[in-house]
Formats: structure tokens, C-alpha cells, sequence
């Protein structure tokens, strides 16, 4: 491993490890996620109602279920390893790359892609991580067409239940690849075609499975319909690099090795480098994070695709000019890691000192908190310490239980299932993410009166009729 090998790494390891410590995944989706393989069938209860990302829902929680089930786990235990497993994924998915790479291409773009989505619980880390060793494989002129075919039918199935946008990113690719040829930089023909034809096949089942199978759950099948659009509207995307500004300096540092003319890029893109990134480290260590590994992906697989473009014509030019805006980027990453898990931390404290035995609505707490974040939004993004009077009553507990419903969880694992914490939520369509008859069940397997309790409470709240 060169230097931005190892920095990339370690970054992910700082990332992984105050991750798993703080319990980083259960202030969002990851609750529910993880919550589903202890209560229950993990299946029936939360992966079975999104058919379509099967595969990579499986890969990344799966198997904490499964040593649920051969192990005698307690609680606690349960959810450390389903920290831990989740985070392996993308290491072995790295791993995997550097051994079958030509170059470190591959694997150093992996790896930083996924640094900003880490702490989401996004389907598109495992998707990504099976694009990315598929298009290595095919980028390998020396391999037969036969061989590729078999390689994309292979790994195209297991794409196709990962995530749509693979092939939005793999269309995006085809298009700036076929435009390279204007400047006399030309990308394989074959390696476009397969491209191209993935991405088609991948657009295809989607359609087919939303017109074949329709969401079980229709709350949370809104609720993906909606985050859908945001893969393709223009005006999202560019909010989610307003607001987080990060993200901004991160894409510039992947983007700079390639696009820094040969010349007079020489004397400005050093200065450019080092001052997008003090400004990238900035906002990582002040600006509220809680949302950026959740808005990371919505212009990361874009960015991903371009740098790919760029870099495939001349791997070894981009690679020796990515070197330092590599270690930059790590920076960034691990510092906004630092800077999210302290919060998370401070989020938990406060939590501990509401939690009293049973199952309590948040709202009649000795001290509520507020729901809205204090101060104006400029000010939370550029130091969020300043954004309020009392920066955990302020600034921590709006903007970490600004999802209500993984609040119950969080709370009731976190309390070693003596507690609940929850936020009853009104009628409409707000989110429900398990089904009333798979909580049914659930209900008549539960391993105990705390269980049983707690499952009683996702009845009436949290399930979907």
C-alpha cells in the first residue's frame, strides 16, 4: 500500500471503530434495520417489503441475523456485532478489488466513496463495491468476450437487487466515455458496450419489480419512491452540497487529479488542493453531520462515474496526481467521524438521563427537547457550536431525533431493553417501517415479557396495516 492507501484505510478504520463504540447506525434507519434481526425473522420483519435491494440488504445485515440466531447473544452483544459486520462489508469488498485490480484505481475509489456514506445505511456500499469489481474485471482487455458475458450475468443479478441508480451512474458513465472522444481520449469500446447493456438490464428489472412487485409496505414504499427523485433532480442535489458543504470539498479533491490542465494546472492546482481542503476540514469539525452520509449519495455515485472516465484512459497519471488530495480527502473524512461520533455520544448521555423504566412518551419528559433546531441554518452549517444557547439542548437533540421513529429503538437497546423513549406519531402517511401483520408474528415468537412489550408498543405505533 502506498500513502493514500494507508490514509484511506485508516480513516476507515477510525470511522468503523468509534462507529461500532458509539453505536452510530441506531440514531436513523439503522435502528430499525437492526432491530428487525433481534425481535424477529429479519426477512418478514423489514428486508422482505424492499424485494428489489434483497441482495444488498442481505449482505450488509444479514448476517448479524444469522449469528443472532446460532448464538446466544444478549442484547448489547447483538448490536456491537451488527456494528461490526456491517462495517466489514466494505473492507472485504475492498479487499476483494486490490485482488482482482489491475490497478489501484479500483480499490482507492471504492474505498473513498464509501467514507462519506459509511454511516448511513445505504444499500448502495455493497452495489457499488459489485459494480466496481465487475467493471475492473471487464476493464481488463485481456479477459474474452465469453468471460465478461458470464461475469456480467453473474454479477449483474446481484446488482439488480442492490440499487436502481447503479445504473443512472453506469449511464452516466457510457455518456462522458462516448464524449472523451472529442478530446482524443478514448475509453474501450467493449468496456462502454457492457457498460451500457448493465445498465439497460438493471433499468429493466427495476420497472419490472415495481410493476410486479409493489411494496409490501406502503409508507415505506412512499418513502423510496420519494428519495428516488432525488437521484435525478437537479435542484436536490446541488441543496445537499449547500448544506454540506463538505461534500463539495470532497468531490473537488476526487475530481481535481483529472481535470487540472498538464501545464498550468502545475502552480495552481497545489494552492487550490490545500485550500479546498482546509475549508473541507473546517466544515467537517463545525457543521451538523448528522444528515451528510445520508445526502453523500445522491451526488457521489455521479462523481464516481466521472472520475472513473477520467482516470480509466491513464490509471497510472491519475494515480500518481491523486496521491495527495487522496490523504486530504481521508482527512476530511476521519475528522467530520471524529466530530459525528462525539455527538452521538452526547446524544446518548442525554438520552440516559430521560430514560426511567417502562415505556415513556418523550413529550411528557421533565426536560423535552425541542424538535426544530435553534439558530439560523447558515450558522449550524459554518460552527455549529455557536447555533444555540446550549449546544447538546440546542444543537445535538434537534438535529439527531430528527427522524422520531428510531428513537424507540435506540432507546430501548440502549437501555438494555429496561426502557422506552418514543415519539407517537399522527395519522397519514408518515413512516411505518414494519408491517402490522409481521409484527403479529413476531409477537408470537418473542424471546421474553421485554420483547413482548416492546413489539405490543410497535403495533400500536410503528407498523403499517
Amino acid at each position: 500500500m502506498d500513502r493514500s492507501d494507508k490514509a484511506l484505510l485508516a480513516a476507515f478504520l477510525v470511522a468503523a471503530g468509534l462507529g461500532t463504540w458509539t453505536h452510530c447506525l441506531m440514531h436513523d434507519d439503522g435502528a430499525i434495520i437492526i432491530a428487525a434481526g433481534w425481535l424477529g425473522n429479519f426477512w418478514d420483519l423489514y428486508a422482505g417489503q424492499i424485494p428489489d435491494r434483497a441482495a444488498a440488504v442481505l449482505a450488509m445485515h444479514g448476517p448479524a441475523w444469522w449469528a443472532r440466531s446460532a448464538l446466544d447473544l444478549d442484547s448489547g452483544t447483538y448490536v456491537a456485532l451488527a456494528h461490526a459486520l456491517y462495517f466489514a462489508v466494505p473492507l472485504v469488498l475492498w479487499l476483494v478489488l486490490r485482488a482482482v485490480e489491475r490497478d489501484r484505481l479500483f480499490s482507492r475509489l471504492y474505498l473513498a466513496i464509501v467514507l462519506p456514506m459509511l454511516y448511513f445505511p445505504t444499500e448502495l456500499i455493497f452495489g457499488l463495491g459489485i459494480w466496481m469489481i465487475w467493471l475492473a474485471l471487464v476493464s481488463d482487455l485481456a479477459r474474452s468476450t465469453a468471460s465478461v458475458a458470464l461475469l456480467t450475468l453473474l454479477l449483474g443479478a446481484i446488482m439488480a437487487y442492490s440499487h436502481a441508480v447503479l445504473a443512472l451512474m453506469g449511464l452516466l458513465f457510457v455518456v462522458a466515455g462516448a464524449a472523451l472522444a472529442v478530446f482524443r481520449r478514448r475509453l474501450p469500446a467493449r468496456t462502454l458496450f457492457a457498460v451500457a447493456l448493465l445498465s439497460v438490464a438493471i433499468l429493466a428489472v427495476h420497472f419490472a419489480m415495481d410493476h410486479l412487485l409493489p411494496p409490501a409496505n406502503a409508507t415505506d414504499g412512499a418513502s423510496h419512491a420519494t428519495n428516488r427523485l432525488a437521484y435525478i433532480n437537479p435542484v436536490w442535489m446541488l441543496k445537499t452540497v449547500v448544506y454540506f458543504p463538505m461534500l463539495a470539498a470532497l468531490w473537488f479533491l476526487l475530481l481535481v487529479p483529472v481535470t487540472s490542465p498538464p501545464r498550468q494546472g502545475r502552480r495552481f492546482a497545489p494552492v487550490a488542493i490545500l485550500v479546498v481542503a482546509a475549508l473541507g476540514l473546517w466544515f467537517a469539525l463545525a457543521g451538523t453531520s448528522l444528515k451528510t452520509d445520508t445526502w453523500a449519495r445522491h451526488t457521489g455515485v455521479y462523481v464516481l462515474a466521472l472520475t472513473l472516465v477520467l482516470a480509466l484512459p491513464a490509471p497510472g497519471s491519475w494515480l500518481k496526481a491523486a496521491e495527495r488530495p487522496l490523504i486530504l480527502f481521508a482527512a476530511i473524512v476521519a475528522v467530520s467521524a471524529i466530530s459525528f461520533n462525539v455527538d452521538v455520544w452526547l446524544f446518548g448521555r442525554y438520552i440516559d438521563r430521560e430514560l426511567r423504566p417502562g415505556i415513556v412518551d418523550a413529550a411528557t419528559v421533565a426536560d423535552p427537547w425541542s424538535s426544530r433546531p435553534s439558530g439560523p441554518t447558515a450558522l449550524r452549517i459554518a460552527f455549529k457550536y455557536g447555533a444555540g444557547q446550549d449546544y447538546v439542548r440546542d444543537v445535538v437533540m434537534p438535529s439527531y431525533d430528527f427522524s422520531r421513529v428510531p428513537l424507540a429503538f435506540y432507546s430501548y437497546f440502549r437501555s438494555d431493553r429496561r426502557s422506552v423513549l418514543f415519539h407517537p406519531l399522527g395519522g397519514g402517511a408518515e413512516w411505518r417501517p414494519y408491517q402490522c401483520p409481521a409484527v403479529e408474528r413476531a409477537l408470537g415468537q418473542a424471546r421474553d415479557s421485554q420483547d413482548r412489550e416492546f413489539l405490543e408498543l410497535v403495533a400500536r405505533h410503528y407498523c403499517a396495516s
